[in-house]
């Protein structure tokens, strides 16, 4: 295996350390993820691992398919009673990502594709960060920590750099990094302990 596999590989690793804590809390009912959230992001994680695929990602695009499959997974945890309630705000942000999908069904430009995949991402993710702001102690953290690590090694472990290849991991990396930031910074001002 080339070095590039081995990273490929490991940030798939990472996703089973990033996810096994999430699934675990969330099925003990102290993670209660967003479905709108869960729901769009496990979908596009699989159109990126697409796009990665026919432009050249190779074992890079391995972790894209690990974690889009994780997504849904979440997503279908989130099904259960325990899930994050659902605002009219949340509502808009789901109803936005959807329209930016049915863009990206018409744009059939790579770079386009995946502009908008990103966005959607950001998009699907504002009622995660909704309910997080108000109950921060409802997400794992570590899976948020582990995943910035995961997407910094899968764009390093991309075969072929370009935009179009590089621009959802790094997203990815700079959402969750963000998103570990945001958790640890809303626990300490509520002065809660995890």
């Amino acid at each position: 295996m080339t070095m590039k596999e081995l990273l490929a590989v490991g940030a798939t690793l990472l996703i089973i350390v990033a996810y096994t804590p999430y699934v675990k809390d969330t099925i003990a009912g102290k993670t209660r993820p967003h479905l709108y959230s869960w729901l769009i992001s496990g979908l596009i994680t699989f159109i990126v691992f697409g796009v990665q695929l026919n432009n050249g990602a190779g074992w890079g695009a391995l972790p894209t398919f690990a974690a889009a499959t994780a997504g849904l997974v979440v997503f279908l945890l989130s099904l259960n009673g325990k899930r994050a309630p659902i605002t009219k705000s949340d509502s808009f942000f789901f109803a936005m990502a959807l329209i930016a999908t049915a863009l990206w069904l018409i744009a059939h430009q790579p770079l386009t594709s995946v502009v908008i995949i990103s966005l959607i991402e950001i998009l699907a993710f504002a009622p995660t960060y909704r309910k997080s702001w108000q109950r921060p102690d409802q997400e794992t953290l570590s899976a948020y920590l582990v995943n910035t690590l995961r997407f910094t090694l899968a764009t390093i472990s991309l075969q072929n750099y370009s935009l179009v290849t590089v621009l959802y991991p790094l997203t990815e990396a700079l959402a969750d990094g963000l998103f570990s930031l945001f958790l640890i910074l809303r626990r300490r001002s509520l002065k809660i302990l995890s």
